[in-house]
């Protein structure tokens, strides 16, 4: 074979090579412009909320559960936790209904979320204390008993669920252990229990 004809033979093969190794690369690495680059999962992170609040209580020897109502305000302090300041409102009847016992609490809770690979449902764990204003109220047999005003710190704990509506609005549903020993005038009332267990559900607006 002549010498031109061995450099064409040779062009030939190196221009084949090059083709081949260009199809292998469009089938390894797709073009941009024909797929959508699929951004990473924003990660969680606490919002500032203004929460508004419902749900029940129940106290150990209380008589029956009972609705609550309250609001509270929650402001993110790192990137999986966040303080709670909340106040609610509710009456508990005891002694046989003979007595009223009217709360309201202010609870200042500390939280710490556990982000999941789902941002939008983020479970959470708190525990803080509370000033908690309380007022008994006597009737029936115990009629002859003042109203008798306490207030104390109790200490609580608990979980709950936080839920991402859209951009501007979060539900969540949380269970709280009060542990409360408040010290009431009527003698029929030394051995009465006050721990409450609260369910909330609220509904959270952004801010």
């Amino acid at each position: 074979m002549t010498k031109p004809r061995l450099t064409v033979a040779v062009l030939i093969a190196a221009a084949t090579a090059a083709r081949a190794q260009d199809s292998a690369v469009s089938l390894l690495i797709p073009s941009v412009g024909e797929y959508e680059i699929i951004q990473p999962t924003k990660p969680f992170k606490p919002d500032p909320l203004l929460c508004l609040r419902t749900g029940f209580v129940m106290g150990t020897d209380a008589e029956a559960a009972m609705p609550f109502i309250g609001a509270g305000l929650r402001f993110p302090i790192a990137d999986q936790a966040a303080i709670e300041i909340s106040a609610d409102y509710w009456k508990d009847k005891y002694g046989d209904g003979d007595v009223e016992l009217t709360h309201f609490p202010i609870m200042f809770s500390g939280m710490f979320y556990f982000a999941l690979e789902t941002p939008t449902t983020v479970p959470y764990i708190m525990a803080g204390v509370g000033l908690h204003n309380l007022r008994f109220n006597y009737s029936g047999a115990l009629s002859a008993e003042d109203e008798d005003p306490d207030s104390e710190f109790a200490f609580h704990g608990g979980a709950g669920l936080e839920m991402t509506l859209n951009s501007f609005l979060k539900v969540h549903m949380d269970v709280r252990w009060i542990l409360m020993d408040p010290d009431p005038d009527a003698v029929a009332l030394k051995d009465e229990k006050f721990d409450t267990v609260q369910f909330s559900f609220a509904l959270d607006i952004r801010f």
